[in-house]
């Protein structure tokens, strides 16, 4: 059989054979593309962030993630060590409505808040964060993926994760996690684009500058 030799995925070295991950990520951001890099980068962000003494808060959106999963173990472990751990878990993930259940009664047993499905909203965002005490304040770490928390699937679909300490965007990943977890309330947002609230009506009136420029034989 003509068959293309297995490739196998790389180790992005700046978050798995760092020290401090989160040092690393506040130098610049970092971005994983699986399954040509390794998903263990991701894997370690949680995981460091469940051990580490000075982290106070994790909060992430489960939507659809593997049968054994480090993620949400770790998530179990940070919860059970007395940090204050928040999970958004979409039941309308279909076929994995029953795995989603069984997590959140986990993550609900060792301590975790946990809050579930909208009527008439489906939540797709896979995003997480993080609040750590550094120098005498706190600083701000978000991860926000194209792909689920799901070490199983990321060895075969393609997807971008980044890894941020920028406030423009952990400011805006808060904002989100106070809608789901909190108030309801849509707020506003300076960074990210947010659907189904915002998205199309920004890419519309994108398209339209573009039409306009084009009209008035600018670069279009």
């Amino acid at each position: 059989f003509l068959k293309e030799p297995v490739l196998e995925p790389l180790t992005y070295d700046p978050i798995e054979n760092s020290e401090d991950i989160f040092e690393t990520i506040s130098r610049k951001d970092r971005m994983i593309h699986v399954p040509y890099q390794k998903y263990e980068s991701v894997i370690k962000l949680f995981e460091e962030a469940s051990k580490d003494d000075d982290v106070t808060h994790i909060k992430a959106v489960q939507y659809r993630v593997a049968k054994e999963s480090r993620i949400m173990d770790a998530l179990i472990d940070a919860a059970r060590a007395g940090k204050s751990v928040s999970v958004f878990i979409e039941v309308k993930a279909r076929f994995d409505e029953e795995a989603n259940l069984r997590w959140g009664e986990k993550l609900e047993k060792a301590g975790a808040k946990v809050m579930y499905s909208f009527p008439g909203l489906k939540v797709h965002s896979k995003i997480a964060w993080i609040r750590r005490k550094e120098k005498n304040n706190y600083r701000t770490y978000a991860y926000l993926s194209t792909g689920n928390f799901n070490e199983d699937t990321a060895k075969v679909y393609s997807d971008l994760s980044l890894l941020t300490a920028d406030k423009r965007i952990t400011e805006d990943v808060s904002k989100i996690f106070s809608f789901y977890l909190d108030n309801f309330k849509i707020g506003t947002y300076k960074s990210l684009v947010i659907s189904p609230f915002y998205m199309r009506k920004k890419f519309v009136n994108l398209i339209n500058k573009e039409i306009e420029n084009a009209a008035e034989c600018k670069e279009a």
